[in-house]
């Protein structure tokens, strides 16, 4: 039985649903803004004694800035790349090296695979599913995935979107003719978690309604 979870952006509403229905007596550490700096990857010890001794860590962090390329600076440019990507392949790679048990789960997005208005979002989405194929585990028992979600409906990302229009016409391009629930998600990451899934590894796996269905 996995007790010990290290769950990134927990604040967000897959992470609340997520730990509703984690079993009774389970061990979650949610890292404070302070303890793990993600824009500038200081990892206290703490936090990473934490991630080398964790049945499960589930990374949800991300950052999404609805401006057009050209609008943004460099600072908002970079700090994306930092957050979305970089901040976590360095936890992922703290497990994989230190954890041999780690089951690692992280938040990738559609947009990964279509590309988003926002481009920098897109990009270092696409840039993580990437190291997710491609990254060896190192262990037997270590576990390395990918959700790759559509359009969440109460996620704070779409929630907080100003394209209402897109966000419109992105669920009834969908065949279930809707997005999907962030309870959805967190169950369906408790099943990998708990039903024997150690097998499937090193994959993305998209959670989009059958939406880029061509035939």
């Amino acid at each position: 039985m996995y007790k010990k979870f290290f769950i990134t952006g927990s604040n967000c509403q897959i992470g609340k649903e997520l730990i509703k229905i984690l079993p009774k007596g389970s061990n979650i550490f949610k890292p404070s803004k302070k303890e793990l700096n993600l824009e500038n990857f200081k990892i206290n010890r703490k936090v990473f004694e934490t991630i080398k001794t964790c049945d499960v860590i589930i990374l949800l962090h991300s950052i999404i800035i609805p401006k057009h390329h050209l609008n943004k600076s460099s600072n908002e440019k970079i700090k994306q790349i930092k957050i979305n990507l970089l901040s976590t392949i360095e936890i992922a790679e703290i497990a994989l090296k230190y954890n041999k048990k780690a089951k690692i789960f992280i938040m990738g997005s559609e947009s990964g695979k279509k590309g988003s208005y926002d481009i920098v979002y897109a990009l270092t989405k696409a840039a993580l599913h990437k190291y997710i194929k491609e990254r060896r585990i190192l262990f037997p028992n270590q576990q390395l995935l990918g959700l790759a979600p559509s359009t969440i409906i109460d996620g704070k990302i779409t929630i907080k979107r100003k394209d209402k229009k897109n966000v419109k016409k992105s669920i009834r391009s969908n065949p279930k003719k809707r997005g999907i629930y962030s309870y959805e998600i967190s169950k369906f990451i408790y099943s990998l978690i708990f039903f024997n899934t150690d097998y499937i590894s090193n994959t993305v796996i998209d959670i989009d309604g059958g939406k880029f269905s061509r035939m």
